[in-house]
Order: structure tokens, then C-alpha cells, then sequence
């Protein structure tokens, strides 16, 4: 009988313990996965054991639901722009699965030491999509530079659309961990909060806007935008502005160590920019009875590299477009921190607004209008 191509193989064929193989040894790859220290248990028993160097570990969670969170087939994915790209298939989901975790341990000042992944999926799951999967969490540890993280374990089960949940944790090393809320000596301080961002902004929002666009008419529209005047706007031209922003949706770069070097320099509070910098700041602002001011200059100098990105795609208002992807649009995963009014901003952050003393107001941004930023339950 002649054996099925890879390619046309699923799950549902290998069983567990295939789908295992595969796992452990796309994780084998990672730069601590052989480095267990002493006492420590890693995958293939009931649960792993790992270290809490000074007693304390920080830990979250993220999950990503097909068609919700990622999808199988991207409308744009497989056009001419994207050949060259790799977007196709699970390697870009689980990249993504590990790098919002990572951004999570970041955002407290923490260094991530390990994943654990829970997966559901169908047994008509492609073998080539759950490797891509397991590559790309192996491929954002390493390519991101979380070199003292595992991947330690968790768990395999059937469902009719795959579910990635994804568990970080990571070492504080000693230090506090920095957290939303300010810490009480901060309160009385009487000047405004300086609000600095390390990463992007509104690039994983182009690129959702990239994505969803059939790929006939966006190579159309690309095609367009590169025969009129205005191409020379960009600097690397539309075709390739739209390649960035595809990559990151995504593949997210949240700059590790970012945290540890905002705590460093005195950042008061620090998260990461999840669901927009509007609507992030207005949380960081509201959990200290605070009121968030984005500087509208650093909105539009941020948004100028993707007018002629928005002006391309056809959308009305490049401009406004462009803004709003930069002020709502989230899954950057960058790292917002509030430092002392005036004090010195750390290497790789820019000041992008500030906190100010308005007891119950809302995070507000003249010429932005509400907070916007996604919302799982509102948005579709």
C-alpha cells in the first residue's frame, strides 16, 4: 500500500502519542530545553516540576480559539504578496500563542521561564498544521530571546475547532514586581505621570485589516497603489508595508526584557498593550483614579508610515484610519510603563502621553473620540 503523502495526513492517524512526537521534539529545540536543574520533573509525567528561585513565580494565561483568535485560511493568505512569507498554516498561531504570554511576564518586570499547552482539535486536523504550531512556539522562544524558558508540559484533547491555551511563567529574580496600580508613595506625587511605550503601535491592526481582504482585490488595490504618485510616500512601498503589517498580526515582537529595563529606571506601573493603547492606558489610568492623555503629535508621527498603507487599501480617511489603528488597534504587545513626570525615559521606550490627576474619568484622546480597543464580547 502506498504510504499517505505528510501532507494529507491528520491527527486523527497518529493518535496521541504521535501527536506527542511531534510536540516534544519541535520543543526539544528551545534554548533550555535541556537544562533541568536538580529537583526539577519536566514533561512526560503527571505534571512537571519547576523552580521558584526566590519563592515567588509570576504566571498567566491566554487562549486562541479558531475563527475567533486565528483562522485556518486567511482571505489575503496565499497571494502573490505572501509567497515568500510563510503566513500559511499553524506556525504563525503558535507563535503568537507563546508571544502574548511572553508579553504578559514581561509587563511585570519578569523573565519568562516556562510554557505549558493545552490543545483541543479536531482528528481532521492536518499533521503539517499541529508541526507548524509546535515550530512556532518553539520559534518565538528562541527568536525573541526568552533563552531561560521551557516548554514544560500540558495537555491534548478532541473538540470540533482547535483551542490553543497557552500558560507562561517566569522569575522575578528577587526584585518587586511591577504592577497597573501605583504604589502608595506614587500617589502623592502632584505632578502628571509621564506615559512611555517600548514596541509599535497600529502595525497587528493594519495587518487584521491586510488579512481580511480577499487576495484578488488586495493585490488589486496594491497593484494600483504602486502604479500612482503617492506610492512614493512610503518608505519600502505598499507592497511591502502590507507584508510588515501581516507579519505583525501575526507574528507579534513584544521586546523582552523591556520590563526589567523600565523597572530599572523607576517605571510606577507598567502593562502591555493588548487591545489598543487607548483603551490600555485608560485601564492603567483607571486602576489608579487617573485620567490618560495620548499626545496627539506622537499619534499622527506614528501613524504617518501607515497612511499610504490605509490610503492603498481603499479605506475612507486614510488619515483617521491610520490614527485609529495606531490609538485602538491592539495586539502589538508592546509595553506601556508611567514614570515620574519628567524623569529620564529608558533606552527603547518613547513618551507617548501622560497620566493626569481626574478622578473618574476615562482614558481620552482630543481628536480620538472614545477608547476604543478590542473587546471579546462586543467585537465580532
Amino acid at each position: 500500500m502506498t504510504p499517505t503523502p505528510r501532507a494529507r495526513q491528520t491527527v486523527g492517524g497518529l493518535g496521541e502519542s504521535g501527536i506527542l512526537r511531534i510536540l516534544n521534539r519541535r520543543f526539544a529545540t528551545v534554548p533550555a530545553a535541556g537544562d533541568w536543574p536538580e529537583g526539577t520533573v519536566g514533561p512526560g509525567d503527571d505534571a512537571a516540576v519547576v523552580a521558584a528561585p526566590d519563592g515567588r513565580f509570576v504566571i498567566t494565561t491566554d487562549a486562541m480559539a479558531q475563527d475567533r483568535d486565528f483562522r485556518l485560511h486567511w482571505p489575503a493568505v496565499h497571494g502573490v504578496m505572501f509567497d515568500g512569507h510563510g503566513f500559511a498554516g499553524g506556525y504563525s498561531t503558535g507563535w503568537k500563542a507563546a508571544a502574548q504570554n511572553l508579553s504578559d511576564i514581561n509587563a511585570m518586570g519578569g523573565e519568562p521561564s516556562g510554557l505549558l499547552l493545552a490543545l483541543t482539535m479536531p482528528p481532521t486536523t492536518p499533521v503539517t498544521w499541529i508541526d507548524g504550531l509546535a515550530a512556532g512556539l518553539a520559534g518565538a522562544v528562541r527568536h525573541l530571546g526568552a533563552t531561560h524558558c521551557r516548554i514544560v508540559g500540558g495537555d491534548l484533547g478532541s473538540d470540533d475547532r482547535i483551542t490553543v491555551a497557552v500558560t507562561a511563567t517566569g522569575d522575578l529574580d528577587g526584585r518587586p514586581a511591577v504592577l497597573r496600580i501605583l504604589p502608595p508613595a506614587a500617589h502623592a506625587v502632584t505632578v502628571d505621570l509621564d506615559l512611555v511605550l517600548c514596541g509599535r503601535a497600529g502595525w497587528a491592526a493594519a495587518g487584521l485589516d491586510v488579512l481580511e481582504t480577499p487576495r484578488g482585490r488586495l493585490d488589486a488595490l496594491l497593484r494600483a497603489a504602486e502604479q500612482a504618485e503617492h506610492v512614493e510616500e512610503a518608505e519600502h512601498g505598499v507592497r511591502r508595508l502590507a507584508a510588515l503589517a501581516a507579519a505583525a498580526q501575526l507574528r507579534p515582537r513584544p521586546v523582552l526584557g523591556a520590563g526589567r529595563v523600565a523597572a530599572e529606571a523607576g517605571a510606577l506601573a507598567m502593562m502591555d498593550v493588548s487591545d489598543g493603547v487607548l483603551k490600555d492606558a485608560g485601564r492603567l489610568a483607571t486602576a489608579n483614579g487617573l485620567r490618560a492623555e495620548l499626545d496627539p503629535d506622537w499619534v499622527r508621527r506614528e501613524a504617518s508610515v501607515l497612511v499610504p498603507l490605509a490610503r492603498a487599501l481603499d479605506l475612507e480617511n486614510a488619515q483617521r484610519t491610520a490614527e485609529r489603528w495606531v490609538s485602538a488597534g491592539g495586539e502589538d504587545y508592546g509595553l506601556l510603563a508611567a514614570l515620574p513626570g519628567g524623569a529620564a525615559v529608558p533606552a527603547g521606550f518613547r513618551r507617548i502621553g501622560c497620566l493626569v490627576a481626574e478622578s473618574g474619568a476615562t482614558a481620552a484622546w482630543e481628536n480620538g473620540g472614545s477608547a476604543g480597543g478590542w473587546d471579546h464580547f462586543t467585537d465580532r
